[in-house]
């Protein structure tokens, strides 16, 4: 028996899920193709979850809020980190894939921008999920019977307190004259009023149903009877709390408006390190007597600007970045000390490892006298995002303290010749 219940429980939280992934449909298609994010429509990923739990006939009791808010959260996370994505990517064209999953990630500007949707869309789906779990818990502990469990119960009266009975403990509470915040009575003199009407045992049940229901409020260890929240369910739940729902509002756009600030600030600043970056014609790598020479001008890209483009991780490790206007041509360059290597270490050693490193153990190295240099070289092709195919040159020269490492990265139908820039 109890191994039926744990798969009747297996069972609903996979309905739950693929009712999440199904109610996330309409926030996907607007995301991706209106360019919007209605966040009110996460009400459909809870609902999808309940209903898809829900078919599955699987027990509905305590845990269900539990399941359908990891069911939702896992659905929303999903959705704006993972199916989103590869839906764009499948619009442009992209060839969907882990590699180039990965390499998507690794753009700082993507990153920043599917995060803070990510961000904001969560802290509108809690205000949505969070008042739909607990008005699900309520009518659990109400004991209402499965079958008439609903997303959102609009009238309070159920088979245990009639609307008549309702309607009686309101008049009971305007005789009081309790009926607004203003206006409120202590919890024994209106459950007294309410077992001379009801009895003792349904006097005190129905004061606790419209106060789990929040018909009934307190306000300063006092209480009021809310004829809002007896019509509208707007006015009972959770959720629609106008002050949580305003807080969280307020939290939501304050941190969409600091980040997007951050990156406004960010691209306007490198846009004006862009404009003065400096352009030259010729590199002398330093420490070295070698220097590169190019037939066109070239950009030295900034610190910042190489950091903006490629990543922090490059802008530390390398000493120069230089690269053409469109960033088609793109030459790297980067010194490792020798002291960190045995001293029987060569260049070539260093070149193999660092084709053996990238997976390319069976690289062919060739070694090539340029300027009076003996330099290890090795040529790889690869394709780009775009479909092009680029060739990537690596120069590796042992300058006595170091090993200069030079790599020419570009595409191979233009590729630079670097027997004609190192000089």
């Amino acid at each position: 028996m109890e191994e039926q219940t744990k798969n009747k429980y297996l069972i609903g939280i996979l309905g739950a899920l693929l009712g999440a992934f199904i109610g996330s449909i309409p926030w996907i298609l607007l995301y991706v193709f209106g360019n919007m994010i209605y966040a009110i429509l996460s009400i459909l990923i809870v609902a999808g979850a309940f209903y898809g739990y829900k078919l599955t006939k699987a027990k509905i009791d305590k845990k269900l809020p539990i399941i359908l808010s990891i069911a939702s959260f896992i659905a929303i996370t999903a959705t704006m980190l993972l199916i989103i994505p590869i839906i764009y990517m499948v619009k442009e064209e992209v060839p969907v894939s882990i590699e180039t999953i990965q390499i998507l990630y690794q753009s700082e500007e993507f990153v920043t921008a599917i995060s803070t949707d990510y961000i904001v869309s969560l802290l509108f789906c809690l205000v949505v999920i969070g008042g739909i779990v607990v008005n699900l818990n309520k009518q659990i502990k109400q004991g209402i019977p499965e079958e008439d469990i609903k997303i959102i119960s609009q009238n309070v009266e159920n088979d245990k307190f009639s609307k008549e009975d309702i309607e009686t403990a309101r008049d009971i509470f305007e005789k009081n004259d309790a009926l607004s915040k203003k206006h409120t009575i202590t919890k024994e003199l209106i459950v007294e009023e309410l077992e001379k009407e009801f009895g003792e045992e349904k006097g005190k049940q129905i004061f606790e149903y419209l106060h789990i229901e929040g018909v009934i409020k307190k306000k300063s260890n006092k209480y009021y009877f809310s004829e809002k929240a007896q019509k509208s369910a707007y006015y009972r739940y959770g959720f629609s709390s106008v002050k949580r729902f305003i807080i969280v509002m307020v939290i939501a756009i304050i941190l969409a408006c600091i980040i997007i600030f951050s990156q406004e600030n960010m691209k306007n600043n490198i846009d004006n390190n862009i404009e003065n970056t400096q352009t030259i014609n010729t590199y002398n790598i330093l420490n070295t007597d070698i220097s590169l020479e190019f037939e066109e001008n070239m950009n030295l890209l900034s610190k910042e600007e190489i950091t903006y483009y490629f990543g922090e991780e490059f802008a530390e490790v390398y000493e120069a970045m230089i690269a053409d206007e469109y960033l088609d041509k793109i030459v790297m360059v980067m010194q490792s000390s020798k002291d960190m290597f045995n001293e029987n270490y060569t260049a070539k050693q260093f070149l193999e490892d660092t084709a053996k490193a990238y997976g390319n153990e069976d690289a062919k190295i060739e070694k090539k006298e340029i300027a009076g240099h003996e330099f290890y070289v090795l040529n790889s092709e690869y394709e780009s995002n775009d479909g092009n195919i680029y060739l990537e040159q690596k120069y590796v020269y042992d300058s006595g303290e170091n090993f200069v490492c030079i790599i020419f990265d570009n595409l191979k139908e233009n590729a630079m010749k670097p027997e004609k820039i190192i000089k």
